[in-house]
């Protein structure tokens, strides 16, 4: 085999340059000859990723699409199908939704780095009807079409050769939701970029993130500010829900759209603390707050369990409430905080190190599955399913304070295209 196996990677959705995009950023930045794949992309994310020359969107990037492209998930399963990548040693698909059923013409082995089994249709149902339906026929139609698309989730997974994945809390979803036991090499975060400034903070607070209800819970953020007239909340990101948060902002938040990297860095160096009401399966923004040196005022379930530590780098509201997280930041100190030992602890998250274990990960999978052909006299990618031969090895875990969250049997029912 060659030294270098030939790897191909595909993902969701580059709509918007979100913590996921990140991630596939990294990962196309560990592989550096390998084409990039998009369900659906803007040619200005993969600019911004640095791979606008690799880069290929299987779905026309034309804007309405981009616009209302969540409407194709009943399709989307059924042309995932019937895709075929190029030939290759590897096929790594970053994946939240539906970039997990994909093969290349050979049936490489292939990695799945999962942030998320697909939410609405497994973590989040409840909080999809009650935002999408408008009755009682309306909410039953919904169930139908999330019971349906856990069963092609389900059939979809079954092209993975390895999971990989960021968190213990997305590890055991994995495990539940498909069956399956996923490799926990954490998640990366640019703590050369994102770094303390050593200036005081500012008077305000900060929230980041793609606006899609419920997913976001930014509407908790909204009212819970709405009754604290004397604070400043700002709001970073973009996303189909921001009209309507406008609307219903009071007067002490603000709303800035899109930033460029150097602008969130420096938003989130003088922020007096990242709020994030999210249930975040790991949460790079918050990592990229605490690489900042600030704290975050989280709410207490999810991924943040395993990177936030109470009283060290954040604290936690327990209950997704406006009234919680209100009495969370009226109690808040930021003088509480150091922001060298914040800053110590964001760097286990670096995107060196996550590097290093990516490839080490997919290099063992390339090996395995050229020994198996070998061993069956077929091509590389055959029918022999290489995961077997990887099962020794060694994971890695986040070294934090905190225990693993497993999904509650109340919310094993869904989640999100976003």
């Amino acid at each position: 085999m060659r030294s270098e196996p030939r790897v191909v990677v595909a993902h969701d959705f580059t709509e918007v340059l979100g913590g996921a995009e990140r991630v596939l950023g990294e990962i196309a930045a560990t592989f550096p000859q390998a084409p990039v794949y998009a369900l659906l992309g803007r040619p200005s994310v993969a600019e911004a990723l640095g791979i606008a020359d690799r880069f290929h969107s299987l779905l026309p990037p034309r804007r309405r699409l981009l616009r209302s492209y969540r409407l194709l998930a009943p399709i989307l399963p059924g042309l995932v199908e019937r895709v075929r990548l190029p030939e290759a040693d590897v096929l790594i698909t970053s994946s939240y939704a539906f970039a997990l059923g994909l093969r290349t013409r050979n049936r490489a082995p292939h990695a799945c780095y999962c942030h998320s089994p697909l939410r609405f249709a497994w973590t989040m149902t409840r909080e999809y009807r009650r935002h999408w339906s408008r009755g009682a026929l309306t909410a039953a139609g919904f169930d139908l079409f999330a019971a349906a698309m856990r069963r092609l989730d389900r059939r979809a997974s079954r092209n993975v050769d390895l999971f990989l994945t960021q968190s213990d809390f997305v590890a055991t979803q994995i495990q539940q939701f498909y069956g399956r036991e996923a490799r926990v090499i954490g998640a990366p975060v640019d703590c050369e970029r994102f770094h303390p400034s050593g200036r005081p903070a500012g008077d305000y607070f900060l929230l980041v993130g793609r606006l899609v209800e419920p997913y976001l819970r930014a509407t908790v953020a909204l009212d819970a500010f709405r009754m604290l007239p004397g604070e400043r909340l700002l709001v970073v990101g973009d996303g189909p829900a921001a009209g309507i948060l406008r609307s219903r902002a009071p007067d002490n938040v603000s709303f800035l759209g899109r930033v460029d990297d150097d602008q969130l860095v420096e938003l989130m160096q003088h922020c007096k603390a990242l709020i994030s009401p999210t249930l975040h399966d790991f949460g790079l923004v918050p990592i990229e707050a605490m690489a900042c040196g600030r704290p975050v005022i989280a709410y207490g379930a999810g991924g943040a369990r395993r990177t936030v530590v109470p009283g060290k780098t954040g604290v936690f509201f327990e209950e997704p409430t406006p009234e919680a997280l209100a009495a969370a930041v009226r109690a808040f100190d930021p003088s509480a905080f150091d922001s060298t030992e914040i800053r110590r602890h964001a760097l286990q998250w670096d995107r060196l190190r996550f590097r290093e274990r990516l490839r080490a990960e997919v290099l063992a999978l390339a090996a395995a599955g050229t020994a198996a052909c070998e061993r069956d006299g077929a091509e590389v990618g055959g029918s022999a399913r290489p995961a077997d031969a990887v099962d020794n090895a060694r994971p890695w875990r986040e070294q934090t304070s905190g225990t693993t969250s497993a999904p509650s049997s109340s919310s094993v029912e869904g989640a999100a295209l976003a």
